[in-house]
């Protein structure tokens, strides 16, 4: 008996590290994601968009040119930028993964600061045995916050 528990314990020990490598470098794309936008650091955001991204979004394909160009534009928008998630979920099959997650994102500009609350869903694949997100949020990030100062 002791030895079949020895050996049940091995096995979820060997489950558990292998979902956890799965888990840590899905972390690690969300982690570099917000480090990309809070340094506002378009080659360190572009690495982690997958080369064949593309989305239709409004009647229009988006692909990676326009990501960069969306990304540019949008942090260009403010002096410093603070982001953080809560109540973040990875549902990962295989080689997909769906990430929901709260993002509270705290701006500065030349008129002061603001939080722009979001619920966001990003898709990831691992493609080449790397992360990379294949569908960002549909939310977009600064879109209240634009919208928000234009009616002022």
């Amino acid at each position: 008996m002791r030895i079949l528990h020895c050996v049940f314990l091995v096995l979820m020990f060997f489950a558990v590290s292998c979902g956890s490598d799965q888990d840590k470098a899905i972390e690690e794309v969300m982690s570099l994601r917000t480090q990309a936008f809070e340094t506002k650091d378009v080659d360190l955001y572009m690495t982690l968009i997958a080369p064949g991204y593309k989305q239709e979004k409004k009647g229009k394909i988006i692909g990676p040119g326009e990501i960069k160009k969306n990304f540019e534009v949008n942090v260009k928008l403010f002096e410093t930028l603070h982001i953080t998630h809560t109540d973040r979920t990875v549902y990962q099959d295989g080689d997909r993964a769906e990430v929901f997650q709260k993002t509270l994102v705290d701006v500065q500009d030349d008129e002061g600061k603001s939080r722009l609350k979001l619920k966001e869903k990003i898709l990831l694949a691992k493609e080449n045995g790397k992360w990379v997100i294949v569908r960002e949020s549909d939310e977009d990030l600064f879109y209240g916050y634009v919208f928000g100062r234009n009616k002022d």
